[in-house]
């Protein structure tokens, strides 16, 4: 009896030091895995700021699609405009053609009065909107087309010039009054000289100015209405 109490003495002292060992082994490790009151809040505060920058982000990245929409429409569009016609002016004007002939002290001179009609076209350049002349304003719900000036373009329509009868101021003068093509294509420079003037004293370029806007607002507006209802084309010159 005695030879078996020391042998379970001798086993139990042993399973007994393992199992205090693998008691101290996991409260340790129960120490070092548990977060403390402090570290919890940390995290919960990061959790918290991670969630709002979400919700932030999220409207910005909405602004930044819309923003890209926007643009894209427009200049979408944009390529299949070339030069707007925006403004046509008909303009008139008569002018004294006088040829003194070869006699000397106006013996042989003769005179007549024509009269030129005109066509002043008033364009504007679409083809050159680009991105950077595109300003898309998120708050006002706005987004800024800039254009250029109108440009004013002047042809003289020969065919529908008037001429009245000559009138043979000499004494000798007699027949049409006839012209070189030299001295025609001073009396047209005259003349386009003149319908420039009057287009400028009656401030038309303005006039076209004023309804190009118009007219590029007219176009793109409902290009942008098509890819939001809430915004609204505002049309400037560069």
């Amino acid at each position: 009896m005695k030879l078996d109490k020391e042998r379970i003495i001798r086993i139990a002292v042993p399973v007994i030091g393992v199992l205090l060992i693998l008691v101290i082994f996991l409260n340790a490790w129960k120490k070092l895995t548990t977060p403390t009151p402090a570290e919890t809040g940390r995290h919960d505060v990061k959790k918290e700021a991670a969630d709002d920058i979400w919700v932030k982000e999220e409207p910005l990245k909405e602004n930044k699609k819309m923003t890209l929409s926007l643009k894209e429409a427009v200049l979408g569009h944009a390529q299949q405009e070339k030069n707007l016609i925006v403004f046509t002016q008909r303009i008139s004007d008569i002018i004294k053609v006088t040829d003194k002939g070869a006699l000397p002290f106006n013996l042989s001179k003769k005179q007549q009065y024509i009269k030129y009609t005109g066509v002043a076209t008033y364009t504007v350049d679409l083809s050159d909107i680009r991105e950077e002349r595109l300003w898309v304003d998120e708050e006002a719900k706005t987004i800024t087309i800039r254009i250029p000036h109108v440009v004013e373009k002047l042809d003289i329509d020969e065919n529908e010039t008037q001429a009245d009868a000559t009138e043979n101021l000499g004494i000798f003068s007699i027949g049409d009054l006839k012209q070189s093509e030299d001295e025609r294509a001073e009396v047209l420079a005259k003349v386009r000289e003149n319908m420039a003037k009057t287009l400028a004293d009656e401030r038309v370029i303005e006039i076209a100015d004023r309804l190009a806007k118009l007219s590029v607002w007219e176009i793109y507006q409902p290009v942008v209405t098509k890819v939001s209802h809430e915004y609204t084309v505002v049309v400037e010159f560069i």
